[in-house]
This record gives structure tokens, sequence and C-alpha cells, in this order.
């Protein structure tokens, strides 16, 4: 490299380099947009638990097997747990009024942080309490019936939940990184 390119380098890696500018009607936009998707997200997840377990409940009261009420309960149990913890840790929050440019950057980030850390962990609150239902099930039916056709019905069901359960994991992991990059968006704003 000559000495002119080396100096003209050294003069455009030196320069000042400005911050993304982002207003905080920008931000109040985009939170508001975010809000309503995690509103949405969240009622489908709602109405989808509660037709699911009032489904469960009919096959609960018109069973007359023992193993299938208890399994159908577990299932509910389970779904009410669901519920419960997707309200705790991902509920939708609106943004706060008023807030400079600043602050409504950091409260927007605080907020995608909250719902990351909320799809990273569904497997503890989401995934795991659905797993006990589908245990007492295969192991109750294998006892019941210890022929090696149901035996293979059984494995064959519990592969599809667990195909299941990998799917629903691997699109919060994907939501996951979506949020990251948002976040890291948010942090060269700041």
């Amino acid at each position: 490299m000559t000495e002119q390119q080396d100096s003209m380098q050294m003069l455009w890696q030196n320069q000042p380099v400005e911050g993304i500018q982002i207003s905080a009607e920008t931000i109040e936009k985009r939170a508001a947009r975010f809000e309503g998707r995690i509103r949405w997200r969240n009622v489908r997840e709602y109405v989808a638990s509660l037709i699911a377990a009032a489904l469960l409940g009919y096959f609960t009261v018109i069973s007359h097997d023992v193993l299938s009420r208890v399994v159908f309960g577990l299932f509910i149990a389970s779904l009410a747990w669901v519920v419960v913890q997707l309200h705790r840790r991902g509920s939708s929050k609106s943004m706060p009024t008023g807030l400079d440019t600043r602050s409504s950057l950091r409260w927007y980030r605080a907020e995608l942080e909250r719902q990351r850390a909320a799809v990273l962990s569904v497997w503890s609150w989401y995934l795991i309490p659905m797993a006990p239902g589908f245990v007492v099930d295969t192991v109750g039916k294998a006892i019941q019936s210890p022929h090696p056709a149901t035996w293979a019905r059984l494995l064959l069901m519990d592969a599809f939940g667990a195909a299941a359960f990998l799917l629903v994991w691997k699109i919060n992991v994907r939501a996951a990184r979506c949020l990251g990059r948002m976040i890291d968006e948010l942090k060269t704003a700041e």
C-alpha cells in the first residue's frame, strides 16, 4: 500500500461515527405494533387452550376409564399452568406516554428482552408441564395391554408428540433470534 493510500485509510477509519438517529415517534409506533402482535399471539394461545380444555373436560366426563380421566385431568391442569405462565411472562405491555427518545428506546428494548426471555424459556413453562400427561398415558396403556402392537402404537404416538414438542421449541428459538436482532438494532441506536 502506498503512503497516500495508507493516510487516506487512516483518515477514513478515524472519522467520527454518527449514531443511528431514531425518533420517539418511530419507537412508539414500533412498540405499539409489537404490543399488538404480542396481544394477538396471547389471545390465540388463550382461545386454543380454552377449546382444548373444554374438549378434554368433555372427554373426562364421558370416559368410563380411570386412566383416561387422570390423563385428561393432567392435560387440563397443564393447560391452566401454561395460560397462567403465558400471562405472567409474556403479556403485552403498553409504552408509557410522554417518554423522551432515550427513555422510549430503553423501555422498548426492555420489553423486547422480556419477551425474548419468555420464548427462550418455553421448554420450562410450556413443554415440560405437558409431559406428565403423555408419560402417564403411555405407561398406563402399556401396563393395561402388554401386546407388541399396542407398544408400537404407543411409541408412534410418543414420537409424534416429541416431534410436536421439538417443533414448538424450534419455533420459539427462531422467535428469540428475531427478537435478538431487534434488540441489537436498538442497542446500536442508543
